[in-house]
C-alpha cells in the first residue's frame, strides 16, 4: 500500500483526489499547506502541517509517496520547486491517471504526472516529470513535452511539437504540427501557434503572436 501525502489542497486538488478514488493500492494521508490556511477545505483529509513535516512525514514512515497537487495559472514554478523538495527528501513520486485516458503503449511517460479525464496521448510521445495534462487534452504523434508544464483543458497538440520546461499551455490552445514552444513560455486560452515560439516568451491570439517576454527562470 502506498502511503501518498498531496501537496497543496486547493482547488486542483479536487481533480486530483477524484481520480484517486479509481486507485485501491493508495491510502492518503493528508494534506501539507504552506501556510496552514485551508484546514476546512477537504474534511476526509487532515492538513499535516506546512511542508516542513514533510521530513518527519518520511522519517517516520508515514508517508512513502507524494504528489503536487498545486495547481497552476501559468507560473509552474512552484510546482518544479515542491517537486524537487520531495525527491531530495527520498519521497517516491507517481503517475496519477484516469482510466477514461486513452494512452498509446510505447509513449516514454516519466513520474509525478497527473493524466486528467478524457485525455488522448498517441504513439512515440515522451513527457517528462510533474506535468499537468488536463481534461481533454489531445497529443499527437511524435511530441516531446518537457518538465513541470501545464497543459489546459482541450488543448490539441499536433504531431511532432515540442513543449519545453515549466511552459503553460492554456486553455483550448490549438498547436500545429512540427512546433516548438520554448522553455516557460505562457500560451494564452485559445490562441492558435504556427510559428516557433522562443523561450520566456507570451503569446496570444489567432495566430498566436508574442505580446511579451517573461523573465528567465533560475534552473
Amino acid at each position: 500500500m502506498k502511503k501518498l501525502v498531496l501537496l497543496g489542497p486547493g482547488g486542483h486538488a479536487s481533480v486530483v483526489l477524484e481520480i484517486l478514488k479509481q486507485y485501491k493500492d493508495i491510502k492518503i494521508i493528508g494534506f501539507t499547506d504552506a501556510d496552514n490556511s485551508n484546514d476546512q477545505l477537504y474534511k476526509d483529509f487532515p492538513i499535516l502541517g506546512t511542508d516542513e513535516v514533510l521530513k518527519e512525514l518520511i522519517k517516520e514512515n508515514n508517508a512513502t509517496h507524494a504528489f503536487i497537487t498545486v495547481g497552476s495559472t501559468g507560473d509552474n514554478s512552484l510546482r518544479k520547486k515542491l517537486f524537487k523538495k520531495v525527491i531530495n527528501l527520498g519521497y517516491q513520486s507517481l503517475n496519477i491517471i484516469d482510466k477514461s485516458s486513452v494512452i498509446a503503449e510505447d509513449i516514454n511517460l516519466k513520474t509525478g504526472n497527473l493524466i486528467s479525464p478524457g485525455v488522448i496521448i498517441n504513439p512515440e510521445i515522451t513527457i517528462g516529470k510533474n506535468n499537468i495534462i488536463n481534461t481533454g487534452v489531445l497529443i499527437e504523434h511524435g511530441s516531446l513535452i518537457g518538465s513541470h508544464t501545464h497543459i489546459a483543458p482541450g488543448s490539441v497538440l499536433a504531431g511532432n511539437v515540442e513543449i519545453g520546461d515549466l511552459s503553460h499551455i492554456g486553455l483550448g490552445a490549438k498547436v500545429i504540427e512540427g512546433i516548438k514552444i520554448g522553455k516557460n513560455c505562457l500560451i494564452g486560452a485559445g490562441a492558435v501557434i504556427i510559428k516557433d515560439v522562443p523561450d520566456n516568451s507570451v503569446v496570444v491570439g489567432n495566430p498566436g503572436h508574442i505580446i511579451r517576454k517573461r523573465g528567465e527562470l533560475n534552473e
